[in-house]
């Protein structure tokens, strides 16, 4: 949820109310709406060269068009739980333009690709000679990924995305060029996450597949592509449907002189998005900003997945219009394998966590790029950009709770429900307007009228009178990159103190708002 002191937006973090509650997959994407996509020259002659590998961890939507052929895959840091290394590639109901797949049913249907450009596995290139050298079966080429069903473990509030059903299924197939077809190779039914993680207490499954048949794959025009299959079940509520049955992928590796066992890299990534350095909020107002608001301990998970300790550098940079503004080296940080230890937590403790401290008259210029940078110590790492994390702290007109990203939709029932989200301003400020982004269903089915509500306090920390209620509202969708709607009160509002900001429902039926998984603000929510 996002609160604006000019202007004022809604967009809920993992909450907790009285009223009957309703969690539903996405209907759309809002990251992908309107964005323009890479273009991408798909009869490029010259085809990539052995190693192939990608762990997404440039995670800017869109598969990297230098490996990929197509937009289908959404490229996120949002819909795993604690995947390989930062970043995956989430197949999904939705097209390439963030909006369920034409074809999509309450049957199987299929979804979506995600297709690599040409691999040259005729012949490799051998520096020693400065020439290319035939491939051979006993080079001991061998393909690996990991994959994860959507929907988490647990508790359903807990959960991201939804798990495909026992009907649904995850591909991998291999095109012969010389028989100029794709080949099955491998695939999955349907399955929750507790399926994995209760067998082999790993949050993904490895999966690791010989390529020896010399006929069929040994040829410069080879590919691969995984592709899912989705139903949308027979949910009979439309403004509760919406997207369904992801899979989530990770670390696609082909090479040679590799062997069945091969499960650990020479690699410490970061693990998740790195978090904001305030207390509460992802982004706060400037003029409403303290030195008190800063937290006083980040926590950011990273994993070693090499076999043994590896020794680190760790350091941050803070930059401001593109100047380094503040950098601070934090020393050695020793991490032990994640195959012994799992993931594990760098701890960063000052007060405040930086000490840079954000202060006019750079405050003012808004946003702040924080990088946070890990340099193994002694030979390369197996890939080495995953090693850096960044996270924009945004000073605006706005408090926002959420990271701008939906995983999910969330709605109230039954009519009559009310929702509200607390802000705690350092000074009296003035309010404007407030915006929401909501989910498009089938048909628009959530075009149902609300009442924007403001209480104050009433001196227990909890909402007191209702200070503005807004005429009748609508749902309305902007078809733009996480593009929130903004409605513009009829009046300005004095606000000061502790304010509560929400809608009242008047149906029973979902108003399928963004609801944001990876930020939990229950404590704020009434």
């Amino acid at each position: 949820m996002r609160i604006k002191l000019t202007l004022i937006a809604v967009f809920f973090s993992i909450l907790t109310t009285y009223s009957q509650e309703i969690i539903v997959p996405l209907a759309g994407n809002p990251n992908l709406y309107g964005l323009k996509k890479t273009e991408r020259n798909k009869n490029a002659s010259t085809p990539l060269l052995l190693p192939f590998f990608d762990d997404f961890s440039n995670y800017t939507l869109y598969p990297d068009s230098a490996l990929w052929d197509d937009n289908y895959a959404y490229i996120n840091t949002q819909f795993a739980i604690n995947p390989i290394s930062i970043g995956v590639a989430t197949l999904d109901a939705l097209d390439e333009n963030g909006n369920l797949h034409s074809n999509a049913s309450s049957s199987q249907f299929p979804a979506d690709t995600l297709t690599s450009k040409t691999i040259r596995l005729d012949s490799v290139f051998e520096p020693s000679i400065n020439a290319f050298k035939a491939i051979k079966i006993s080079d001991s080429l061998y393909f690996s990924f990991y994959f994860q069903p959507g929907g988490g473990r647990g508790n359903p509030w807990e959960r991201i995305g939804d798990a495909p059903e026992k009907e649904d299924s995850l591909v991998l197939e291999f095109f012969s060029p010389p028989l100029q077809k794709w080949i099955h190779i491998w695939s999955t039914t349907g399955m929750p996450l507790d399926s994995i993680y209760l067998k082999t207490n790993q949050y993904f499954k490895y999966v690791m597949i010989p390529v020896n048949d010399s006929v069929k794959f040994f040829h410069k025009d080879f590919k691969f592509r995984f592709r899912n299959y989705c139903s949308l079940g027979n949910n009979i509520i439309p403004s509760w449907s919406g997207n369904c049955d992801q899979w989530n992928i990770d670390y696609i590796y082909l090479d040679k002189q590799r062997r069945q066992k091969d499960t650990t890299f020479r690699d410490l990534t970061f693990i998740e998005k790195a978090p904001s350095f305030l207390k509460k909020y992802q982004a706060m107002p400037a003029g409403q900003y303290q030195i008190s608001e800063l937290k006083d301990t980040l926590y950011i998970k990273l994993s070693n997945l090499d076999d043994t300790l590896l020794y680190s550098e760790y350091k941050y940079e803070i930059r401001n219009n593109g100047v380094l503004v503040h950098t601070e080296n934090r020393g050695p940080e020793n991490i032990k394998p994640f195959w012994v230890n799992g993931y594990q937590d760098l701890i960063v403790h000052s007060k405040p966590p930086v000490t840079y401290d954000f202060q006019p008259p750079l405050l003012y210029s808004k946003t702040f790029e924080i990088r946070h940078i890990f340099k193994k110590t002694g030979p390369q790492d197996f890939c080495p950009k995953n090693d850096t994390n960044i996270f924009y702290q945004i000073f605006d007109n706005y408090y926002a709770y959420d990271d701008g990203t939906a995983e999910n939709g969330y709605g109230l029932s039954p009519a009559g429900s009310k929702l509200a989200y607390k802000f705690t301003l350092n000074h009296p400020d003035t309010l404007v307007a407030v915006e929401m982004y909501f989910n498009s269903t089938f048909n628009q089915a959530n075009q149902k009228l609300f009442y924007l509500t403001v209480w104050n306090d009433n001196g227990s920390e909890k909402p007191g009178d209702t200070i503005y209620r807004s005429n009748l509202l609508l749902p309305v969708f902007e078809n733009k990159l996480n593009k929130f709607h903004s409605y513009i009160l009829d009046r300005q509002l004095s606000v000061s103190g502790n304010i509560y900001i929400g809608w009242t429902q008047t149906t029973d039926d979902n108003l399928n708002i963004g609801f944001d998984r990876n930020n939990s603000s229950e404590e704020n929510i009434f």
